[in-house]
């Protein structure tokens, strides 16, 4: 009885501590922020803080933003478009020619060299599965799934890396990305997905049923294809079997659905 009543005393008290440690903390917290807000607001003004907003008004994209500049020099160098303001742009169209990255001010300009690695797809968005899309000489990068900017460890720590990190991301493009690069047959096994049919050929594949976050139990067919691959599919939540879902894929109906013969 005596261990008893300590030991509910002593976590009663931890709690209780904890507790008021945390409201004391975010009220002072919060104070301070109010503070150093009031602070900046007296000494910049409602136009310094407007223009401590718009700081990125003074950021420009150099060789990195390419689509305006390609837009305005073939306006002038294919379709024979003369206009004094190409004078004026010709500064512009070599800063961009020659720089990457740049940040101008009445008393200063900072301008970044260019990347030492570039990686792109096909469609030519960023984008590179073993390592970073972009890296400058200093060291700092940026990594891209198919245009999608993604966390460095992603890319890296692949292998590694869990679903359930994956799943709780709130960006749906960094999400879908993220699904893409483990595929829905990593994230299903790696969530606990339920089996719900399967059928005894492989390549007709096992019916399972996961809840994801944002949309709830959802389910998929997962099947080896003919080349010995395994990939998951998913399918409407009204879908019962394995073949039901196979008959679905191929736009038709269970009764309609043939079993093929010969795989592709």
């Amino acid at each position: 009885t005596r261990a008893a009543t300590v030991a509910a005393t002593r976590a009663a008290t931890h709690a209780a501590t904890v507790a008021a440690t945390r409201a004391a903390t975010v009220a002072a917290t919060d104070a301070a922020e109010k503070g150093a807000a009031a602070a900046c607001f007296e000494m910049a003004g409602m136009l310094g803080l407007e223009c401590a907003r718009r700081w990125w008004v003074a950021y420009q994209g150099g060789n990195m933003w390419p689509a305006w500049d390609s837009y305005l020099t073939a306006a002038r160098d294919i379709l024979g478009l003369r206009l004094p303001e190409h004078k004026a742009y010709e500064a512009w169209e070599q800063a961009a020619i020659e720089g990457g990255f740049r940040v101008l001010h009445p008393e200063f300009c900072m301008v970044s060299d260019f990347p030492e690695i570039l990686r792109v797809d096909a469609e030519n968005r960023p984008h590179c599965e073993d390592g970073p899309s972009h890296r400058w000489r200093d060291g700092w990068a940026l990594y891209h799934w198919h245009g999608v900017r993604v966390p460095s460890h992603w890319i890296e720590s692949r292998n590694s890396l869990p679903a359930a990190e994956v799943m709780a991301e709130r960006n749906l493009e960094v999400r879908r990305a993220g699904i893409e690069m483990l595929g829905w047959n990593t994230i299903l096994q790696q969530l606990g997905a339920r089996e719900i049919d399967a059928d005894a050929d492989p390549e007709i594949g096992t019916l399972l049923e996961v809840k994801l976050p944002d949309v709830g139990r959802t389910r998929f067919v997962r099947v080896r294809c003919g080349t010995g691959r395994e990939f998951a599919v998913c399918v409407p939540p009204e879908i019962d079997t394995a073949l039901a879902g196979q008959a679905w894929m191929a736009g038709l109906t269970p009764m309609d659905f043939t079993r093929p013969e010969v795989r592709s």
